[in-house]
């Protein structure tokens, strides 16, 4: 019994430990199974909250690099457009200001920026900081060092000015820089997307290897290509798969204006330890309190499972609020406005954050005082129309009226608001969008006063408007003068212009309207019609106003017409006039050159032969009276072609100091003779080769210096300055200064000193001869070299003339061969054995006795034995009969064939396509030189003709023709 007794008492034991170990185990699991759901739930919640603030973060630096590079971007454009081209070639204040101004820069935009390159038309220069942190500055022959095209390069350019920016930016060292001002918490990996790569960046990037899952590479190419922004869950691999880890990618899309890429912030989380400290201590925790979780297990549990339904709950509401917000957000900034509430006795009780950046006040502010900023004037019409809205039960209504800004100023604001009702439909309240719709209200009220200003000008033009349909149907008029009309304009409303206008006119009109809808261009026609008042002539265009509506405005031009026939008639009586003039004038000009030819010609050649001192004498004082004659006709000639308006410009190539230096020669006997002191000096970057004309500027500083000479006294002084100024790319401006120490000018006379037979001195017993045109046609050629003659002068100290010129640079090689072969100086041309250094067959073609005379005696001093003919077909003759000439010197003015024809028939002749044929003429006038060029002639030259000139042209000859056969 005892033994059975015990065996019993053994079993009720063993079943009762059964019972605790059951009960414990139970326990143990229940405990277990509620530790780990809540663990669940509070790593749930954990999560949730690390991605809504790596969301916002991941927008926020997204925005920041956006803004900060876009801000670089700006800076530079500002910095190109404000660029000079000449930086480098004027001053170097102007260069340092240029550095200063780049360095300023650099330093804005250290972190983005690694090298800036800027180019001007003739230097290129870099700019960036070494190792030391030394801003270095280096110039550049070329481009070749920039390389090939890199990421994050910019390259912006002015046209206009011909300058341009290359700017080579670190984008790694930028986001680096960048993402390092954002704290994500430990654990947290932070990189760069681009173009389907990962840049890592961040204190946890170390030199480990990094890699995300295939799954979330798709999603990030997917979202970011798209320009979206999100979070992906998914696996995270380190050290070639060797350590794996959930994580949570975050990743906001933003792009670098004007990089034509895509780019995205992607913070990385690892959610893998999340939690586990809290379920470590709670593990502990647990054994601790088994005994009275005991007690509490149902409900432990029952709270458990509420708190992870209460989890995932709010954890759906977070993302749909959030995303709720994020569009709210979106909507009100992209529409300026604010979300209000306000209750059924309309106090405003809530409004949202925006209202300050709309109106400026607080949120509290509004809510206080929001019916004081209401304009006065406003206030009635709201009122009534929010009572009608209550009375009528209505849903909703809006209304526009003006706010004001905290600042003072008025805005206008549209409201929207909705309207809320209980059950038995008494009003409860209302939800409201306030909207700044301020820059369309200006452009609303700018287009109203354009319509009436419009509006305004039209009824004031004197043009007939009409508006018609695309069927001719008259829609609309503008008309100032009815007595202009077939019909009253109110008459022709809604109808056809087609029943209207009268034959031949209705014809005319009906083309031009179908053309006008066909070509969508505007026609101008002019028509003829007899009116009430009159016979009238108008001038009519057509032209689309929209796609269905056209326009005509009609003028009438009937006393324009009258004006512009007599003005007609007058103009071709002045043309008569002029061409009279130009008649007599070119008549004077042949009829007197040609005898001075001749005497001036025998002159030279009679004093280069064996005089006596008083022989020499005599010759000297005919040449001199010849010359001052010469330059006398030549002064009445050339004003009267400036005059008459027949005077233009003859651009040529040449050296200019070589010609300046040879104008200065021909003074230098005077000057000797005088023993005045001349000096002369050229500035700084003068061109070598320019273009423009030559024998005005040439004519122009004879006059000025002749002038200078001859009111200096003897042992004066005489200087002449010359510089040039770059206006635009090959176009410069020479400045020239002539001056003296002469007698000098009264102030009084310096006004009229350069009007025509105007002198100081008129008297019979004047000191200086003259015509008194030389400074008159001065004035008037550098005007027409588009300058201005400046004059200043002291009586008693003397004058300075200074007047500038515009010119061209040359560059152009052959522009520059050509000008270098036909580049020679009356120095070089040596007069004596030139037949023997220079020779050639000749043919003088000459039918004047005395010119001939002249010409033959003149090539016999300079050793050829020419071949002569009296009239252009007796040497067409010569030239057929076989004879080869390699220079002919033609008369233009010739019986039986003139000159100009005899070039013609030349030239066509087999093997005379390239002889220099030089054209010997009284004729001084341009038309009568580019006549002859037109005709086939190389060169001219205008009597009376000088050895010198004869001897240059056959120098340049020659050297063509040597530098034809080196070729």
């Amino acid at each position: 019994m005892g033994v059975f007794k015990k065996n019993i008492k053994s079993g009720i034991v063993k079943e009762g430990y059964r019972l605790y170990v059951f009960l414990g185990i139970a326990v143990t699991f229940i405990i277990s199974f509620l530790a780990i759901n809540f663990f669940g739930a509070l790593k749930d919640s954990q999560i949730a909250s690390v991605q809504l603030a790596l969301n916002k973060q991941a927008e926020f630096a997204g925005n920041d690099l956006q803004n900060r590079f876009e801000a670089m971007y700006e800076d530079m454009l500002f910095f190109v457009n404000n660029l000079e081209p000449w930086t480098y070639e004027r001053t170097s204040n102007e260069s340092l200001a240029f550095e200063k101004r780049a360095r300023r820069i650099f330093n804005n935009h250290r972190i983005v920026l690694d090298t800036v390159i800027v180019m001007f038309p003739n230097h290129t220069v870099s700019f960036h900081f070494d190792e030391r942190d030394n801003f270095i500055q280096t110039f550049h022959e070329d481009l070749s060092f920039v390389g090939n095209e890199k990421l994050g390069n910019i390259y912006l350019q002015n046209p206009s000015k011909g300058v341009g920016i290359l700017v080579n930016s670190n984008l790694k060292r930028f986001f680096e820089d960048q993402l390092a001002n954002f704290y994500v918490g430990i654990g947290t990996h932070k990189s760069i997307w681009f173009d389907g790569s990962i840049w890592w960046f961040g204190e946890n990037t170390g030199s480990e290897g990094f890699a995300l899952d295939d799954f979330i590479l798709d999603h990030l190419y997917e979202n970011l290509e798209t320009g979206l922004k999100g979070q992906v869950l998914g696996r995270f691999l380190k050290n070639n798969r060797e350590d794996e880890r959930n994580v949570s990618v975050h990743y906001y899309p933003f792009q670098l204006l004007p990089l034509n890429h895509q780019f995205g912030v992607v913070f990385i989380q690892d959610i893998s330890g999340i939690g586990f400290e809290v379920y470590k201590n709670y593990f502990y925790i647990i054994f601790a309190l088994l005994a009275i979780l005991i007690i509490v297990l149902l409900l432990l549990f029952k709270f458990i499972r509420n708190i992870q339904e209460s989890s995932r709950a709010i954890k759906q509401s977070a993302k749909e609020i959030e995303e709720l917000f994020r569009r709210q957000t979106l909507l009100l900034q992209e529409s300026k406005g604010f979300i209000y509430f306000q209750d059924e006795n309309r106090r405003m009780y809530a409004v949202s954050e925006e209202v300050t950046k709309v109106l400026g006040y607080t949120q509290k502010e509004f809510i206080d005082d929001f019916s004081v900023f209401i304009r006065q004037e406003n206030r009635p019409e709201l009122d009534q129309i929010i009572a009608d809205s209550k009375t009528d039960k209505r849903d909703s209504f809006s209304y526009e009226f003006d706010m004001r800004h905290k600042n003072g100023s008025w805005i206008r604001v549209k409201i929207f608001e909705k309207l809320v009702y209980d059950d038995k439909n008494n009003f409860k309240g209302n939800v409201g969008i306030c909207t700044d719709i301020q820059e369309k209200f200006e452009s609303e009220l700018q287009l109203l006063k354009s319509e009436n200003r419009l509006r305004a000008v039209l009824n004031s033009l004197p043009d007939l408007i009409f508006i018609y349909d695309n069927e001719g149907v008259f829609l609309d008029y503008y008309v100032k003068d009815e007595s202009l009309l077939l019909v009253p304009a109110a008459d022709t409303l809604g109808k056809n212009f087609k029943d209207i206008m009268p034959e031949p006119v209705r014809s005319d009109i009906i083309k031009a309207f179908e053309k006008t809808i066909t070509t969508g261009k505007i026609q101008q026609m002019e028509f003829e019609t007899f009116l009430p008042i009159g016979r009238k002539i108008f001038e009519a265009r057509f032209f689309k106003l929209d796609d269905d509506r056209v326009v005509s405005m009609a003028r009438d031009i009937t006393a324009q017409k009258l004006w512009e026939k007599g003005l007609q008639e007058a103009k071709e009586a002045a043309e008569l006039s002029n061409k009279a003039k130009s008649e007599f004038l070119a008549n004077m000009s042949h009829e007197i050159r040609t005898p001075m030819n001749g005497l001036l010609g025998i002159v030279e050649l009679l004093e280069n032969t064996k005089l006596d001192s008083r022989q020499q004498e005599y010759v000297r004082v005919i040449k001199d009276s010849g010359k001052s004659l010469t330059h006398i006709i030549n002064d009445i000639l050339d004003y009267s072609k400036i005059e008459s308006g027949m005077m233009d410009l003859s651009p040529s190539v040449f050296n200019f100091q070589n010609e300046i230096q040879r104008i200065f020669r021909v003074f230098s006997g005077l000057f000797e003779k005088k023993k005045i002191q001349f000096s002369y000096d050229f500035g700084e970057l003068m061109p070598e080769y320019i273009r423009l004309d030559k024998e005005k500027l040439g004519q122009i500083l004879l006059n000025l210096i002749g002038n200078a000479l001859k009111f200096t006294p003897k042992e004066g002084k005489v200087h002449v300055s010359i510089s040039t100024e770059t206006i635009f790319e090959e176009n410069i401006l020479l400045n020239f200064e002539v001056r003296d120490n002469g007698q000098g000018i009264p102030t009084d006379k310096i006004q009229t000193l350069t009007e025509p037979f105007v002198q100081i001195d008129s008297s019979n017993t004047r000191e200086f001869q003259g015509t008194g045109l030389g400074l008159a046609i001065s004035k008037k050629l550098i005007e027409l070299m588009g300058g201005e003659m400046e004059i200043q002068s002291e009586v008693g100290i003397g004058s300075v003339f200074r007047f500038s010129v515009f010119g061209s640079v040359v560059t152009h090689l052959e522009e520059l061969n050509n000008a270098k072969l036909f580049d020679l100086d009356e120095e070089e041309v040596e007069l004596l054995g030139m037949s023997e250094r220079c020779p050639m067959e000749i043919l003088l073609v000459e039918d004047n006795r005395t010119n001939l005379i002249f010409m033959k005696m003149l090539m016999e001093q300079l050793g050829y034995d020419i071949k002569v003919a009296r009239n252009g077909l007796e040497a067409v003759e010569m030239v057929k009969g076989g004879q080869l000439f390699d220079l002919i010197l033609m008369d233009i003015q010739m019986p039986k064939m003139n000159g100009l024809d005899a070039t013609k028939e030349i030239r066509k002749i087999k093997g005379y396509e390239s002889t220099m044929i030089v054209g010997l003429s009284a004729n001084a006038f341009r038309e009568d030189v580019e006549i002859a060029m037109t005709s086939g002639m190389n060169h001219y030259l205008t009597k009376p003709v000088s050895v010198h000139d004869v001897a240059k042209v056959i120098a340049e000859r020659f050297k063509a023709m040597e530098a034809k056969k080196e070729a």
